[in-house]
């Protein structure tokens, strides 16, 4: 008990987004989930994605299929306090959701999983959804299920520490390098943004280094962490 508190406590003292990415997966993974996604705001209909351990293809399938206006776990945690329980199998519908979305999901490993909905003090809204493409354990995994309710309110805690910190930056991004930035969070490639803007491909990735120049940080990928911590991309 003393080492779980200790882990959770850890989340507390995380200094960066990166770093509480970090020690998250790592706590969730003796939990038996290996993907998961915080996402967390002040408007329940269009919520930042925070931190993002979910597989980059279904990422950006969901994103570029609009699953988020659709998705039923996403629904559940707008209008419950309650845990959101999923499988891709025929006993989904004991608990009364569709099925389809989800066996779509367990096509890119993602089989079972549990949405839990943040309702924080200050008229917050957002969720901690976890998954796992391995069933075979999946008593065990539901098992974990009030771990999992203490680590959401912990990392929340965390999130929402780095939120108050980086709302002090004052960052201005033109509009081409969020665009950049917001393709680029969808899994896409230099190339791929540079089709959809139609802008070159050395034009993207100058418009991509300027942004994590501006955002004090080192590459893309922090760059899009960095920029949904601050609330400047969302999902």
């Amino acid at each position: 008990m003393h080492e779980q508190l200790d882990s959770l406590q850890a989340l507390l003292d995380c200094p960066t987004a990166d770093a509480l990415r970090l020690q998250s997966g790592q706590l969730l993974k003796r939990l038996g989930f290996e993907n998961w996604i915080y996402t967390s705001g002040s408007n329940a209909n269009r919520l930042p994605v925070w931190l993002n351990a979910y597989p980059a293809d279904w990422m950006a399938h969901y994103r570029r299929q609009g699953y988020f206006e659709v998705d039923p776990v996403v629904e559940h945690c707008r209008h419950h306090t309650t845990p959101c329980l999923w499988a891709a199998d025929p006993h989904a519908r004991r608990v009364g959701y569709p099925t389809e979305f989800f066996r779509e999901a367990a096509d890119y490993g993602l089989r079972l999983g549990i949405g839990l909905p943040i309702h924080g003090p200050a008229g917050q809204a957002g969720m901690i959804s976890v998954a796992t493409g391995n069933t075979s354990n999946a008593r065990e995994n539901l098992r974990h299920l009030g771990e999992l309710h203490l680590f959401a309110s912990f990392l929340h805690e965390a999130g929402q520490r780095l939120v108050s910190t980086g709302s002090q930056e004052q960052v201005h991004l033109t509009a081409r390098e969020l665009d950049c930035l917001r393709w680029a969070a969808e899994g896409r490639t230099s190339w791929e943004i540079g089709q959809q803007l139609s802008i070159g491909e050395r034009t993207v990735v100058f418009h991509l280094q300027n942004a994590a120049r501006k955002l004090g940080v080192m590459g893309r990928r922090q760059a899009i962490a960095k920029a949904m911590s601050l609330q400047l991309i969302a999902l």
